[in-house]
């Protein structure tokens, strides 16, 4: 009883737990698209800070490469002042064509930004006005290195000064912009990082959790087989024990029918035929007394049967096989059912279990066979080889009912006689099998044995 309780409280409990699973799910579900959600969020931004902060370094690069080129138009100028040669000449118009496209780039880079974008302006006029007076200086017959009143040289020196302090103010507000998208990108980094290492977090204690109600889950179906299989090894058990208090009462029972009802009964005979030899002859004696011992001597038949049919005396006595030709020659006689048995293979007397088993089986195949199936022939074979003995009773009835038959092969209760013989068999590690259709029946019965013949068994027929 304790058993069923222990069973019935791990049962509500495994019913419960999808409900904590499905929790548990929804949960891991929600912050997998929340953490999702923020990292693709995070991304974009960190993606957007990148680019502004690649485009800052471009524009620090434009202003490098710019002044880079007007120094080295200067360095071509002046040398060509000096010595006047043609490849300083081109060198010069090569570097102001890359400080004007220099120019151009950065007023391009900065247009959306306000302050950027109006020192730009003016940095490309002061470029074109550089550039244009230093062709014009080269141009100028009386433009010199050692001129130093040279209008044109001073005017050149004034555009360096003014382009040299335009460029270092956008270069230091481009620096101000790279450090503010650095802090800004490492924000973004931190945030994707806490928010990824608290979705581990989570996750790792969503699957400590999940583990340990699946280990818990696991130990209560474990609990619930063992239970299963104490329950139903108790339940063989009792039902073993039934049929052996059910052989143990019908022994009783023939024992008594035979010794006490039925020497009363002979005793009844006895008299009653005393009674009719002291009248001299039966022609004196009353009329009902030969009748009367008619009904006593058919009564002490009778009595002897159900006796025989509940313990045959045979079956302790003689064995199986001599029990079994007995039955079946009694069967016979009763139900008007012809019945062909053939047993063979067996050299010795049967354990007294696996004889009163394959009795059971016979008798209870034999009474199905006539009652529920209205057979005119049965077929018994009894072998007993390789260490088992098998039973098999063939019938030409009409069959075991579908629903019934798939109830027993279930390992439901399929009527108190197939389940009776299941029980018998498996309490001796034995099998029971049927296969039914409209045209007949056969039921096998195997047991373990080591008393059979291996080579060329001995078999006995037998006709009822």
């Amino acid at each position: 009883m304790g058993s069923v309780k222990r069973s019935r409280r791990i049962l509500q409990r495994l019913l419960s737990e999808p409900a904590s699973h499905l929790s548990v799910l929804t949960i891991a579900a929600s912050i997998v698209i929340a953490t999702g959600f923020i990292a693709v969020r995070t991304e974009f931004d960190s993606i957007d800070s990148r680019n502004w902060l690649l485009h800052a370094y471009d524009v620090r690069l434009q202003i490098s490469a710019l002044e880079t080129a007007r120094a080295e138009a200067r360095a071509a100028a002046f040398t060509y002042l000096l010595q006047h040669k043609q490849p300083d000449r081109d060198r010069v118009d090569e570097q102001t064509n890359i400080a004007r496209r220099a120019a151009q780039n950065i007023r391009a880079m900065v247009q959306e930004n306000p302050f950027q974008s109006g020192r730009a302006e003016k940095l490309q006029s002061l470029v074109e006005q550089q550039s244009a007076q230093l062709h014009g200086c080269l141009e100028a017959p009386g433009c010199t290195v050692s001129g130093s009143s040279n209008e044109l040289l001073e005017d050149i020196q004034d555009r360096k000064s003014e382009i040299g302090s335009v460029t270092a103010a956008m270069d230091e507000n481009e620096q101000s912009l790279v450090r503010l998208r650095l802090q800004t990108w490492n924000k973004l980094f931190w945030r994707n990082l806490i928010v990824i290492g608290i979705a581990l977090v989570v996750a790792l204690l969503l699957v400590v959790y999940s583990f340990r109600q699946l280990k818990a889950e696991i130990a209560a179906r474990t609990e619930l087989e063992r239970l299963a299989r104490e329950n139903t090894e108790s339940f063989r058990a009792l039902s073993a024990r039934i049929l052996e208090l059910q052989d143990i009462e019908r022994r009783k029972i023939a024992r008594e029918l035979h010794d006490s009802v039925g020497q009363f009964l002979t005793g009844l005979k006895m008299n009653l035929n005393q009674l009719s030899s002291a009248k001299g002859s039966t022609s004196g004696s009353p009329e009902w007394l030969p009748e009367t011992i008619d009904m006593a001597d058919r009564a002490i038949g009778e009595i002897r049967t159900i006796s025989h049919l509940l313990h045959p005396p045979l079956l302790d006595e003689l064995g199986f096989e001599s029990a079994a030709k007995w039955y079946v020659e009694e069967f016979a006689k009763r139900s008007g059912t012809k019945v062909n048995m053939e047993i063979g293979g067996i050299v010795e007397r049967l354990p007294r279990g696996i004889e009163l088993a394959l009795f059971r089986v016979l008798q209870e195949s034999l009474t199905n066979a006539h009652r529920h199936a209205n057979a005119q022939l049965v077929e018994v074979r009894v072998t007993c080889a390789d260490e088992k003995v098998v039973l098999e009773v063939t019938d030409n009835g009409k069959g075991i009912p579908p629903h019934i038959l798939q109830q027993f092969r279930a390992g439901l209760a399929a009527g108190i006689g197939l389940s009776g013989m299941r029980e018998r068999l498996i309490e001796l590690q034995g099998t029971l099998e049927v296969e039914s259709s409209a045209t007949g029946t056969m039921i096998r019965a195997t047991l373990p044995t080591t008393l059979c013949e291996s080579d060329d068994p001995t078999v006995s027929v037998f006709t009822a």
